[in-house]
């Protein structure tokens, strides 16, 4: 599976950092310029901006280097529909954690199946765990946490985000961990290999402060993270009485899954 690092031309230091590490852990990569959010503005890469729908979403308005940021994702994401093959990408604050080789191996024999899948560390969310693969375990979030920092995807998978990004309403994190709405279910592979290092403490993406809000956009705000509890628990529970879905699976045997089955 091709890996793809995003990164800023001149982000000398963590492009260092991160072929220092994929060097090391054998892996065969390629930079991938990061687009600028002026030059995203510039070069239309989205069809348009709901204002009011990242306002919803986030509680403040869009600042350009998350604009950017989005467009750096989408454009990975048409690479890997022209490519036709799953590709992981990663963000350049990473921290390579032991077991990462082995983890990109594990995640390219099923991510054709799945879809989307995550190797990166999390916070607050919450995932069940669906097949055990020998010294991995795939899990499924039923809480999609924030960052995008390491995730393979599917061709099919990465068609479907395209064609759904084609105007913006939040964040690129924000958009994929709601798997309510665009139906793709979020998987990870457990234990996570890949961590922010902290080259992530110092964000390229500056400018994301939020103020209080006037009441009558803190009520729409409570009122749609209200909707996105209902519609994530049921969600979740269409995908829990499926059954193909089971708590644990051999690892030398056929596995099934909430979405396929992994051989």
């Amino acid at each position: 599976m091709k890996v793809f690092v995003i990164s800023l031309p001149d982000a000398v230091e963590r492009r260092g950092a991160a072929k220092r590490q994929l060097d090391e852990a054998g892996v065969a990569f390629e930079f991938f310029d990061a687009i600028r959010g002026d030059d995203a503005i510039r070069e239309c890469k989205f069809e348009g901006f709901d204002d009011a729908g990242f306002l919803l979403n986030t509680g403040r308005l869009a600042v350009v280097g998350e604009i950017g940021c989005f467009a750096s994702h989408r454009e990975l994401w048409k690479r890997c529909v022209e490519l036709d093959e799953p590709i992981m990408i990663m963000e350049d604050d990473f921290n390579v954690l032991p077991k990462f080789a082995r983890a990109l191996r594990c995640a390219n024999d099923v991510i054709s199946n799945i879809g989307f899948l995550r190797l990166q560390t999390t916070l607050r969310a919450k995932a069940v765990q669906v097949a055990s693969l020998g010294e991995f375990d795939l899990k499924r979030y039923t809480k999609t946490p924030h960052g995008l920092m390491c995730y393979c995807l599917s061709p099919g998978v990465a068609e479907r985000f395209v064609e759904a990004t084609r105007k913006i309403d939040a964040p690129v994190d924000v958009f994929t961990k709601k798997f309510w709405e665009h139906r793709q279910p979020m998987y990870a592979l457990a234990p996570y290999t890949v961590a922010p290092s902290v080259l992530s403490v110092d964000t390229t993406i500056v400018g994301r402060n939020k103020s209080r809000k006037a009441w009558p956009v803190a009520a729409r705000r409570f009122m749609r993270k209200a909707g996105w509890y209902w519609q994530r628990w049921i969600f979740n529970l269409r995908m829990r009485v499926r059954p193909k879905e089971k708590p644990m699976v051999a690892a030398d045997t056929s596995v099934q899954t909430d979405r396929a089955t992994i051989v």
